[in-house]
C-alpha cells in the first residue's frame, strides 16, 4: 500500500492514505456486522474513504481490502480480490487448551469431523453424565479451534498480513509458522455507543451477564446456574445487540464475564461494557494486554467471580476509578482509528 505516515503520540505511525474496504459476507453473524460498522467508521475518523465489500461488489480503486471478525464469513472475499493489499483481522480462538490432545482432541480437531457436524447438531446440548459431557466440550472446543486454524492456514497463503486480537494467539500462530501481529479490535462509538461516565445514569442493573447460560460443559451451567438462584439482581443479556445492549449496559454498574474456553481472550465484551461506564469481572485470561487486571477490569476464578462482583459492588470508588481508567484506554490506545492505523500500516 502506498501511505504517507505521520509521527502520533506513541512510537507508532498511522497511515493517512488508504481507500479501504471492508468485506461483508453473506454469512456475517451479528458481531461480524458490529466489527465491520466499526471499522468502517475508525476508517472515516482516518480520513479514508472506506465501504463495505460484499462477494460480488466491485473491489476497484481499493487500497486495501480488510477482512474482520470470523475468519470463515470474509475468506472467500479476500482470496477472490487482487490489485490492493488483504489484511485479515481475527478474533476467533486459535491457540489450543492443551499442547499435545489426545487422539480423541487430534480426530475433533481434523477434517474427518467436518461431515458429522451437521448431523450432531441435535445432540449438543443432549444431558450427559459428567465425565462424558467433559469429553463432548473438549471435543467440540477441539472442532471449533480445528475449523478456526484450517481457516487461518488458508488465508496465509492468501492475504498479506494477518492480524490477531490478542498476543497469546500471536504466539500460537507463529508456532504454526504463521506470522501475524497483535491489535485488539478498538472503539467505536457508532457501535459501543458514546463514553458514558460510571457516575452517570441511574446503574439501577447491578450485575449483567452477556455470557450464554447455556454452556457446553454442564459444571459451567452448574455455576452460572447457582448465580441466578442467589443473586435476583442478576441480568443476562445473551440475545441483545446493538443500541439495545449498549442502553442496558448504560444501566449496569458490574457485567460478570464468563468465556468458551480457559483464558480466552475477550477484548470486544471489555469495549463494550467499558464504553457505557460498567466495570467487566472476568475469569483470568491468559494475555489481557492491553488491558490489566485490577487496572481495566477485575479478574478472579469462575467460582469466585460473584463474590467478587459482590466485593466490587460495595466499594463504589473502586468501581468507579477502574470503569475510568479503562475509558481512558478506550479514548486513548484502543480508539478504533489507531487499531485500524495498525491493523493496515
Amino acid at each position: 500500500m502506498t501511505a504517507t505516515a505521520a509521527a502520533t503520540t506513541s512510537s507508532e505511525a498511522v497511515a493517512v492514505s488508504c481507500t479501504l474496504g471492508v468485506a461483508l459476507g453473506r454469512t456475517a453473524d451479528q458481531l461480524t456486522v458490529e466489527l465491520v460498522q466499526a471499522a468502517l467508521a475508525g476508517g472515516a475518523e482516518l480520513g479514508w474513504p472506506a465501504r463495505p465489500v460484499g462477494e460480488t461488489d466491485d473491489r476497484s480503486g481499493l487500497t486495501a481490502l480488510l477482512g474482520i471478525g470470523y475468519q470463515g464469513s470474509f475468506g472467500s472475499i479476500l482470496a477472490a480480490a487482487s490489485g490492493c493489499r488483504r489484511v485479515a483481522w481475527m478474533g476467533e480462538i486459535v491457540n489450543p487448551t492443551v499442547s499435545e490432545p489426545g487422539p480423541l482432541r487430534r480426530l475433533a480437531r481434523s477434517r474427518a469431523m467436518k461431515p458429522l457436524a451437521y448431523p450432531m447438531r441435535p445432540f449438543k446440548r443432549l444431558p450427559l453424565p459428567g465425565p462424558l459431557d467433559r469429553a463432548r466440550a473438549a471435543a467440540t472446543l477441539e472442532r471449533d479451534l480445528g475449523r478456526n486454524l484450517r481457516d487461518v492456514d488458508a488465508l496465509a497463503g492468501t492475504v498479506d498480513r494477518i492480524v490477531v486480537t490478542s498476543r497469546d494467539r500471536q504466539a500460537a500462530l507463529a508456532e504454526r509458522g504463521i506470522a501475524s501481529v497483535a491489535v485488539p479490535f478498538g472503539y467505536a462509538a457508532a457501535v459501543a455507543g458514546p463514553i458514558t461516565p460510571p457516575e452517570v445514569g441511574d446503574r439501577d442493573i447491578v450485575f449483567a451477564s452477556l455470557a450464554r447460560v447455556d454452556f457446553r460443559r454442564a459444571d459451567r451451567r452448574a455455576i452460572v446456574g447457582e448465580w441466578s438462584a442467589v443473586e435476583p439482581r442478576l441480568r443476562h443479556f445473551d440475545g441483545s445487540w446493538g443500541a439495545p445492549r449498549n442502553e442496558l449496559l448504560r444501566r449496569s454498574k458490574i457485567v460478570l464475564n464468563v468465556s468458551r474456553s480457559p483464558g480466552n481472550f475477550v477484548g470486544w465484551r471489555l469495549l463494550l461494557a467499558l464504553a457505557a461506564g460498567a466495570v467487566v469481572v472476568s475469569e483470568p485470561m491468559t494475555d489481557p494486554y492491553p488491558f490489566a487486571p485490577g487496572i481495566h477490569y477485575v479478574e478472579a476464578p469462575l467460582d469466585g467471580l460473584l463474590a467478587a462482583a459482590r466485593d466490587l459492588e460495595a466499594d463504589e470508588p473502586r468501581r468507579r476509578r477502574i470503569a475510568s481508567a479503562g475509558q481512558a484506554l478506550l479514548e486513548g490506545e484502543l480508539a478504533m482509528s489507531r487499531c485500524l492505523s495498525r491493523a493496515i500500516p
